[in-house]
This record gives C-alpha cells, structure tokens and sequence, in this order.
C-alpha cells in the first residue's frame, strides 16, 4: 500500500511540472476554462505578426452586470493540446483596475514590443480575467495565428 501511495505520489508531482512543448513555458491555470460568450473579446485588426508592436482590442460585455479588470497582459500559446502561458519581460505592472460597464464595451491594447521577445510562429491568444461585484470571474479571450499557425 505504500509503494502505490509512492508512486501515485511520484506520478501527480512529474505531472505538475509538466510543461508545453520544446519551451519551458507552464500550462496555463485557464487551460480548460470555458470562456464566457456574454463578455467578449476582439482583436480590431487584421493580421497580426511576429511583427506587430501592439495589438488593439475590444472588450464587450453582453450582461447586465460590470466586470472590473486589471492592465495586466496575459499571452497564452497552443502547444502539445494546452495553453502555455508566453512568460512576460516586465516584471512590474503598476495595478490598474478598470470597468467594463454592463451592456457596455471599452477599448485596450496589447503591447508585444514591451512584454514578450519577438514571437515565434504559434497559435496565440489573450486573456483577460474580469469580476463582477459578487467575485464571479468571465475569461474573455481572443486567438490568432502568427504564421501559417493552426491550432489543431
């Protein structure tokens, strides 16, 4: 019995540092989170590439609820069937919460230059974390290929 304690022990710990890919990138806490098709993101402009200093995006929220966010900028990239988050070069981010105001949207940006080295061909998305006034989270995402990309 203790021996097959041990080795289940073994297994969930080799398990929880698994990583994405040829990378060290961690699979991302939202991996297997749904997100809410009430509180959407977009991405304004057509094409994005290994390239684009910045990124405009739209944040619309389809309830009658606010959401509250911060500026934080979270990149997550598709490898081996996960979400890896794409590590971030700052290492401060000055705390920043805003309002996504019911039945409302609000315009951001996505700054690669600032945040990430040059990005290498993937399947990407962004993420934003938004809370309601009862401490509800709604992941808002928005995906785009750098490259001849897939997500499949």
């Amino acid at each position: 019995m203790k021996k097959l304690f041990a080795v289940l022990a073994a297994v969930m710990m080799v398990m929880s540092f698994a990583s994405c890919g040829k990378s060290s990138y961690e699979v991302s806490q939202y991996d297997i989170a749904k997100t809410n098709d009430q509180v959407r993101m977009f991405i304004k402009q057509k094409t994005v590439t290994d390239e684009t200093d910045k990124v405009a995006v739209t944040l619309e929220n389809l309830m009658d609820t606010a959401y509250t966010y911060d500026a934080v900028q979270r990149l997550e990239v598709w490898q081996d069937s996960h979400w890896c988050v794409v590590p971030d070069m700052q290492e401060a981010v000055t705390l920043e919460i805003y309002t996504l105001p019911a039945n409302g949207s609000d315009d951001i940006f996505f700054n690669f230059q600032k945040h990430y080295d040059k990005l290498p061909d993937g399947w990407y998305r962004m993420v934003k974390s938004l809370v309601d006034g009862d401490g509800n989270i709604a992941l808002a995402t928005a995906e785009f290929g750098i490259g001849r990309a897939s997500k499949e």
